[in-house]
């Protein structure tokens, strides 16, 4: 009995002492670190982007001129070319034998030739002393005309046969970039078998689009003079296919002075230098073309915003280092930014890096950080204070 007795009286002290201590106090935790980008207002310039396709300036098929064998390729296929630069040769055998038939037939006109001269000069002097009679003189004559006629016609076969012989080697008639062969050694082609290959001139590149009826019939009522000074004033540029933009602008070239029935749309071209020939022809890319002049927009990381049910948002760190949530409007895209209508202010501080780890009302430390506007690329650019 004095056992349980005593063993209750160690269960009630335990009780009691557990009852009378005193609460852990919860250890603070830190703030969560986030990256952000100081928003700037920038001059944005008006500007309307195109689906548009690159297009080589000038092509040239390098086409038979006549029947022979390929005897031997001179070129590799996707290399560029130089104006006059041998590329292909043909069999000579049938040219040159050609040629040689035609000199010897020039020869025998020539002699025929001189032979009708002699005897038409003699014929003249005898017939002026009334020792030939008017009709001998005519014969003589008409053979003088036939001989001329002869030789005119044998000096065209030679003139014929020494350009065929030529056609038997094909050149490049401008400098550019040639493109697949058609046919290989051996092939026998001709005029009608099509091209061999073909060389393409990429500097500069067209760039082809098309625009809607109203935005040419207001391009064509500035008139001829104003329109022309008008789109030199634009600023064209290119967004290749990887989604770099490419570093040299163009001009506006060429307008169609019709529209497609089926389409609506009128026919527009652009030129881009390309001496580097990042250009080749057949890309789809995005032509951005830009006004003369803008006004200040501020600009967002497009990494910053995100999109709900309710709207577009961003996630901002106010004054007292406190995450916000702030319901944006964005109109078009500059590169790695976008241009913000409504709901942002220059100098706000917009998250960038570790969204997923805040949400409003979060104290946070915040690492200020530059973008750059085309890449998107974050470097470091000092820390905020806490």
């Amino acid at each position: 009995m004095k056992t349980w007795t005593a063993l209750l009286a160690l269960i009630w002290a335990s009780i009691t002492l557990i009852g009378c201590s005193e609460p852990q106090e919860t250890k603070q935790s830190s703030p969560v670190a986030v990256s952000v980008v100081v928003l700037k207002a920038e001059e944005i310039r008006p500007s309307r982007e195109f689906v548009a396709r690159t297009a080589a300036s000038a092509r040239a098929d390098i086409t038979p001129r006549i029947e022979a064998e390929i005897r031997e390729i001179l070129f590799t296929e996707g290399a560029k070319v130089d104006q006059g630069e041998l590329l292909i040769r043909l069999e000579d055998t049938r040219a040159s034998a050609d040629l040689q038939q035609a000199d010897a037939e020039l020869a025998a006109a020539r002699a025929e030739m001189e032979s009708a001269t002699r005897n038409l000069r003699r014929g003249e002097e005898v017939s002026e002393k009334g020792f030939l009679s008017e009709a001998d003189l005519d014969k003589l004559k008409d053979r003088f005309n036939a001989a001329e006629s002869r030789l005119q016609a044998a000096q065209a076969a030679v003139q014929k046969a020494g350009t065929n012989l030529d056609y038997a080697e094909m050149r490049a008639p401008v400098d550019g970039w040639i493109g697949r062969l058609n046919y290989d050694v051996g092939a026998v082609v001709s005029p009608s078998t099509g091209p061999i290959t073909s060389v393409l001139v990429t500097d500069p590149m067209y760039v082809e689009f098309q625009v809607n009826e109203a935005d040419f019939v207001s391009f064509r009522r500035r008139g001829a003079e104003s329109a022309e000074a008008f789109s030199k004033s634009l600023g064209l540029y290119l967004t290749l296919p990887d989604g770099e933009r490419y570093e040299q602008a163009g001009v506006l070239d060429f307008a169609d002075v019709q529209t497609d029935a089926s389409t609506g749309t009128v026919a527009m071209r652009a030129v881009f230098p390309n001496a580097d020939a990042v250009l080749v022809p057949g890309l789809y890319v995005t032509l951005r073309v830009e006004g003369q002049s803008g006004e200040p927009r501020v600009l967002v990381p497009q990494v910053a915003v995100q999109e709900t049910l309710e709207g577009t948002f961003v996630l901002v760190v106010d004054d007292a280092n406190q995450v916000a949530q702030r319901f944006i409007q964005t109109g078009s895209r500059e590169g790695a930014l976008l241009v913000v209508n409504s709901g942002l202010e220059a100098g706000d501080r917009v998250i960038v890096e570790g969204l997923q780890k805040v949400r409003p009302g979060v104290t946070v430390s915040a690492a200020r950080k530059q973008i750059d506007p085309q890449t998107g690329s974050l470097t470091q650019a000092g820390e905020e204070s806490q």
